[in-house]
């Protein structure tokens, strides 16, 4: 399998922690791509958009959560996305209120990066606020964690991740959250989440 990346994407970095914590690193080979829709991603992906990952067949699956869920059916270990029930239902929707600060992390991200006289006050008010109102309710959340790792935890650590690596000069998402922030500390500390911490390019 290939998998086109980008070595600062959240969402990269999401499939390289599920394919570690489920040992099958060694079976992905991977190559760096520049995203957007003319970038050289979108002869895999016509969103223009990474991760994508190629299969063996040539077969190419994204995005982030599609790959996981992939990924998750391959190995012979504890599933880390439930398969049926309530507690399937509560692990997407947790994946997709992390994915969705992410997002908004990004999109505010983003938004800086225009020209000032360009930027839209209310667009960045609305972006923040959803960025908040996420990391509230993620907060909220992790008191139910149990203990074998799955795929909610990890993408809440590559969301936090990446806020510490992009955001951290627009104030810490920390504040307020202190059962986000001790959760953080300890499950950034395994080994998949060291080895794929985020790195600026050279």
């Amino acid at each position: 399998m290939k998998l086109y990346y980008s070595p600062t994407s959240p969402y990269v970095r999401k499939v390289t922690m599920m394919a570690l914590e489920t040992g099958l690193d060694d079976k992905i080979s991977t190559l760096q791509v520049m995203a957007g829709p003319a970038g050289d991603v979108a002869k895999a992906n016509p969103l223009g958009k990474i991760p994508a990952l190629e299969l063996d067949d040539g077969q190419v699956l994204f995005d982030s959560a599609v790959i996981c869920e992939y990924l998750d059916s391959l190995h012979s270990g504890e599933k880390m996305i439930p398969q049926s029930g309530a507690k399937r239902w509560t692990a997407l929707q947790l994946q997709a209120l992390a994915d969705g600060a992410m997002d908004a992390g990004i999109l505010r991200f983003m938004e800086s990066k225009r020209p000032e006289d360009e930027r839209s006050a209310t667009w960045v008010e609305r972006q923040n606020l959803a960025f908040n109102q996420a990391l509230d309710a993620m907060d909220a959340a992790v008191g139910s964690f149990s203990k074998p790792i799955d795929l909610v935890q990890i993408t809440f650590c590559v969301a936090l991740g990446w806020f510490d690596f992009r955001l951290s000069g627009d104030g810490d998402w920390r504040t307020d959250r202190p059962a986000l922030a001790d959760w953080y500390v300890n499950f950034s500390a395994r080994p998949s989440a060291m080895a794929s911490e985020p790195k600026a390019p050279a």
